[in-house]
Order: structure tokens, then C-alpha cells, then sequence
């Protein structure tokens, strides 16, 4: 049987030595334990707001279709309150895109070289990169792109499925309809506030919009790909000199 190879760890700390300055190395993993941290919270964040739209969606549905007395409108005010909520989760999707930025900075850059030293340094300007987004928070999407995101991910069936019950709600409350024009009156909002051509083309330019919005937007992969993020960051360096 071989004996094990013997390490020299001044071989395996050497090229970190003249790179890392002293208590570097614990300044980094409190970093990353705080940024860790802080991306858990955010995806937490995330769950809680999906949480509440698809308990808000199943609510109102049994609710609205319960009792002929409930009117339709309930569903459409469902729909808006989701749109809420698609508001406030793509801001904190933002900040969850940010912080998985900066702990692929730390790990790729970091760890990776202290798990291996001797490899080639793909990534000479992370520390660089790091510190000027530490100084000057630079968001990686806008809160548009993230409302997006989450719309594609999550919402958008939520969407389609409230719209669903609302048509199926016009047709079977009180009975079913004996012609178009008799369902499309059902759609009035009162006897003189809302028209149904006006509700009946909002909807379907809300529902058509957000299908446009979801389609559009790049998948969250892409969006994640963070070395072509390094490039660019890198790039900028260079340029500033």
C-alpha cells in the first residue's frame, strides 16, 4: 500500500500569499456568509409573493363562482390585485438577480482560485469588479425586465386562469346565455358605469399584453449567464483604465 502523498502547503499557499493581503481571507467568507444570506432572504421574499397570488387566485375563484349573487367584477379585481403583486415581486427578484451576481463573483473568483491555485486566472478583475459594485450598487436588469421574468416564470397562468373563470363565470351565472349579445352585456360593470365593449377590451388588452411581456422577455437563464456579465464588467475596466 503507497503511503499518501505529502501536501506542502507552502506550494498551495504561495500564489495566494502575493495576492491576498493579510485577513483577506476572513474578510471573504463573512462577506459571502453575508451575501449568502441575503440572496436566501430575497428567495424566501420571492415564495411568500407567489404564496399569496395563488392563495388570492383560488380565494377569489371559490368565492365568485360560489354564489350567483357575487359579482363577475370580483374576478377583475383579482386580476389587478396580482398585477400588485407581480409589481412587488419583480423588485425583489432584482435584488435576488443581484446578489447571486455578486456570489458568483466571490466564488469563481475566490474560492475556485483557493481550491485551485495552479490553474489559469480567467478572472483576474473580480476583486475589481467586486469592490466598484460594493461602492456603486449597478443592477444587472431593470425592475422591468424582472417584472417580466416572474410573469413568464409564475404569473402569466395565473392570468389565464382567472380570465378563464371570469368567462366561465359570464356563462353559467344566472343561467347560459341565449346569444353573444346577451353575454356580452353581462359584462357591464352597474347599468351605466362600465360598458361591456370597455371591460371586454380591457381585458383582453391586458391579457394579450402580458402574454407579449412574458414572450418577449429573455428566459431567466439567460439572464443569469453571468460570465458574459464578467466580460463586459472586465471590459469596462480596462477602458477606464
Amino acid at each position: 500500500m503507497k503511503p499518501p502523498l505529502a501536501i506542502n502547503p507552502d506550494v498551495i499557499c504561495s500564489r495566494e500569499s502575493r495576492e491576498f493581503p493579510k485577513g483577506f481571507e476572513s474578510s471573504m467568507v463573512h462577506l459571502y456568509r453575508g451575501e449568502m444570506n441575503r440572496m436566501t432572504v430575497w428567495r424566501e421574499r420571492l415564495d411568500i409573493t407567489s404564496n399569496w397570488a395563488i392563495l388570492l387566485t383560488v380565494g377569489l375563484t371559490t368565492f365568485t363562482l360560489g354564489s350567483v349573487d357575487v359579482p363577475h367584477y370580483t374576478l377583475l379585481l383579482g386580476l389587478a390585485l396580482i398585477a400588485i403583486s407581480i409589481l412587488i415581486e419583480g423588485r425583489r427578484y432584482r435584488h435576488l438577480h443581484h446578489s447571486k451576481w455578486r456570489l458568483y463573483l466571490i466564488e469563481y473568483g475566490y474560492f475556485a482560485e483557493i481550491l485551485d491555485p495552479t490553474a489559469d486566472d480567467p478572472m483576474a478583475d473580480w476583486r475589481r469588479i467586486l469592490a466598484r459594485d460594493l461602492r456603486h450598487t449597478a443592477w444587472g436588469i431593470s425592475w422591468m425586465t424582472a417584472i417580466r421574468v416572474r410573469l413568464r416564470r409564475n404569473y402569466l397562468m395565473l392570468f389565464y386562469f382567472v380570465t378563464s373563470v371570469w368567462i366561465a363565470k359570464l356563462f353559467i351565472h344566472p343561467d347560459s346565455p341565449r346569444s353573444l349579445t346577451e353575454f356580452m352585456l353581462r359584462m357591464r360593470v352597474g347599468q351605466n358605469f362600465l360598458p361591456p365593449w370597455f371591460v371586454a377590451s380591457t381585458a383582453a388588452f391586458f391579457v394579450i399584453g402580458a402574454t407579449a411581456l412574458a414572450i418577449s422577455c429573455p428566459p431567466a437563464e439567460h439572464l443569469e449567464d453571468w460570465t458574459s456579465r464578467y466580460l463586459k464588467e472586465s471590459t469596462e475596466l480596462e477602458s477606464l483604465g
